[in-house]
């Protein structure tokens, strides 16, 4: 292991042309990616004792005092090297022992003396990470690509679970099938509040599969944020931070250190949707100058599954920049992001994009970009027999009583009160109105003509207004 003397003379990581012994992801019969094998040394982290051992100093300074089971729990490193490196900081008296039951093993509590209470505080004013170790950006490629080798396409019930939430015409639905099975790059486009919006949200919360992904990248002496339970669940059953202290699981958790690298973490395969608030710092590396490590940018988030641009064209970015951002990785299969020290990081571009908007595609991009997107597929507004379709399930969902003739008669004035222009999402807020306002009244909801005409007086007068007023 070495001596505490290493904090000061070691690098930051070690020879990149290292190879680590257990960082491809093997497939196993189920076809779910099993976690490369557990590093047994240091130097098969990837990392410094330098590094490793001021992560250490780093957590016991939040913790106060811990037991090596749960620092080993919490680096995802071993309970070994997790020894090796407390007992490499006691010997440098920059941590000491508070004693342990003689029959609880890895029981020992572990506190800072004064001496590593400031070296600490030094390494925090470096890093303020203080997770779990981070992977080396090689060994990130390896589980990465691997993980990639054979293009992803959703399973067919997916796709068709999520068409059938939505009332479309048959050659629509097969469109769509078709675009969202081939796994390649995608644009719906379409009139607003017709189902654009459900069909991909809907679309990427049930994406089947599950990928690796890291806790932390490592690279040039910088730490980059990965796991993101805002947009991962994890299907792990042993969370990082580890159960409550004695129980079982605590143990079963340590054991698994020793066969399987946890410094990943198993999650449901990625679908993330942005909308307008997508900014330009967003598809960048995030530096925060108050923990001084970065966050990984949504499309790093997203390897391995889907990322939804909605409402593309009303960002924060201009289209084709946005497009300029994704589109040409996207192909490459490679992305280049850029540290706040020059640094350029070339990393695994492996996801899916898909874009939905109610602008004019032409309008948005010229055609050399709109070539690189294959897939582009319009949503037409429901017809009035849709549209009916759509009502009867909005009052079912909704437990509104309603007649086969009522809801021909509903149909009908809702399409006067829009102006002939039906939009599915009217379907719901009507009859939502018609809820409400039987609850205002005290009655059972129905859906009448009265409560169908009041309720197309209440939300859609300004849009009648508009048209019978403009010139």
């Amino acid at each position: 292991m070495g001596t505490p003397d290493m904090l000061a003379s070691s690098s930051g990581t070690v020879e990149d042309e290292r190879v680590d012994r257990g960082s491809t992801a093997q497939r196993d019969t189920g076809s779910v990616l099993t976690f490369p094998p557990a590093p047994a040394t240091v130097e098969e982290t990837g990392l410094s004792p330098k590094f490793l051992m001021e992560l250490v100093l780093k957590m016991l300074h939040y913790a106060e005092t811990a037991r090596a089971d749960h620092i080993s729990l919490r680096l995802g490193l071993s309970p070994r090297l997790v020894d090796e490196l407390l007992a490499a900081l006691k010997e440098g008296q920059l941590c000491e022992s508070l004693g342990s039951p003689r029959w609880l093993t890895g029981g020992y509590r572990y506190a800072l003396t004064n001496k590593g209470r400031l070296r600490a505080e030094e390494a925090l004013a470096h890093c303020g990470y203080a997770g779990a170790a981070p992977v080396t950006l090689k060994q990130y490629e390896q589980v990465v690509s691997g993980q990639a080798r054979e293009r992803w396409r959703p399973p067919r019930k997916t796709i068709q679970k999520t068409l059938q939430s939505l009332v479309l015409d048959d050659k629509v639905a097969d469109f769509l099938d078709r675009a969202l099975r081939s796994g390649r790059c995608a644009m719906i486009f379409g009139p607003s509040g017709n189902g654009k919006t459900h069909l991909l949200s809907s679309f990427a919360r049930h994406l089947e599969g599950t990928v690796l992904v890291p806790h932390a990248l490592y690279a040039y002496g910088q730490v980059i944020k990965m796991f993101d339970a805002a947009v991962h669940v994890r299907v792990d059953t042993h969370e990082a931070s580890g159960p409550a202290e004695g129980d079982e699981e605590l143990r079963l958790s340590v054991n698994e250190l020793r066969v399987h690298d946890r410094r990943w973490v198993r999650v449901q395969r990625p679908g993330v949707l942005v909308g307008g608030e997508l900014a330009a710092e967003s598809l960048e590396l995030g530096y925060d100058p108050g923990t001084h490590f970065y966050q990984a940018p949504l499309h790093l988030k997203a390897q391995g599954g889907i990322l939804v641009v909605d409402d593309f064209g009303r960002q924060k970015v201009p289209p084709k920049d946005l497009l300029n951002r994704w589109i040409m990785p996207f192909e490459r299969q490679r992305d280049n992001l850029v540290l706040r020290t020059g640094e350029s990081l070339d990393v695994p571009f492996h996801l899916n994009l898909l874009f939905s908007t109610n602008l004019d595609p032409v309008a948005l991009a010229d055609e050399a970009f709109l070539r690189r997107i294959p897939y582009k597929v319009y949503m037409p507004p429901p017809t009035p027999s849709q549209f009916k379709e759509i009502l009867r399930r909005a009052c079912e969902e909704c437990q509104v009583e309603c007649l086969e003739e009522t809801l021909d008669q509903a149909v009908q004035s809702i399409l006067d009160a829009s102006n002939g222009q039906l939009k599915g999402c009217l379907a719901r807020d009507i009859v939502s109105i018609v809820v409400d306002n039987a609850e205002h009244d005290d009655r059972a909801p129905t859906l009448t003509p009265q409560a169908v005409s009041l309720a197309c007086e209440q939300s859609l007068s300004a849009i009648s207004r508009q048209s019978t007023t403009s010139p």
